[in-house]
């Protein structure tokens, strides 16, 4: 990942980019992104957006991977596969209100199980935090991804919460910045102009100006997180 924006994405005609967000439109009302699976476990995530973490976590090289939202596992073990590919004896610890049997039958199953620790509960939560520090062992070579309440209050509480983890030169990736321009589409919500994760996002950058979107984020164009592959800068 950059944090200037490459020049192909520069240069792009405005017809492209509209072509672009009317295309991200279609698959999510066509619910085209729900057919989306790795190693056979769904991840609820475009396959853009799956490409660029796998580009991130090659060139960041995180030793611990922190998420919430674990739904089935499925990203938790995409994250987990490639720690392994990269030769990284790194691990994910996945965060949720409530873990559905359904993922730890999936986590269990998979390979990658022994790398992948899960915690259930609220994430904006003390105890939850507790837990991770421990976890954590100290460790600060770590990935934050955020994809769990959508809501604006939550998002925001999860921004502040998690960016702690987040070292210099770091990502914190918060997923799903797109629904609001998803408010309009026939599976959107209209109160996701204000509440929602972009929401969250602005007046978080507009706290935090140790943080700052990487443009490099949206180079496919296609992406459930538009401006939300932020960069720590000190």
């Amino acid at each position: 990942m950059s944090t200037s924006s490459p020049a192909s994405l520069r240069s792009l005609p405005p017809a492209t980019e509209q072509l672009a967000r009317q295309w991200t439109k279609a698959m999510w009302s066509s619910e085209l992104w729900k057919q989306v699976s790795w190693l056979g476990v769904p991840v609820l995530q475009w396959p853009t957006d799956l490409l660029l973490m796998q580009e991130m976590m090659t060139k960041l090289r995180p030793r611990c991977v922190v998420e919430t939202g674990c739904y089935l596992g499925g990203t938790a073990i995409f994250y987990a596969s490639i720690l392994q590919l990269l030769g990284i004896e790194g691990r994910v610890i996945s965060i949720d209100i409530r873990i559905d049997p359904a993922a730890r039958q999936n986590i269990e199953a998979s390979s990658f199980r022994d790398r992948i620790h899960l915690i259930e509960g609220d994430s904006k939560s003390e105890a939850v935090h507790q837990q991770l520090q421990t976890r954590l062992g100290g460790e600060t070579n770590v990935l934050v991804c955020l994809d769990s309440d959508h809501s604006y209050a939550h998002t925001l509480a999860e921004l502040r919460l998690f960016s702690r983890y987040v070292p210099v030169g770091g990502y914190l990736v918060l997923f799903d910045t797109i629904c609001e321009d998803l408010a309009d589409t026939p599976h959107g919500e209209s109160s996701w102009v204000y509440d929602s994760p972009m929401a969250a996002l602005r007046e978080f950058l507009a706290e935090t100006p140790n943080f700052s979107s990487d443009p490099a984020g949206g180079k496919f164009l296609v992406t459930f997180a538009p401006q939300g592959f932020l960069r720590r800068t000190s």
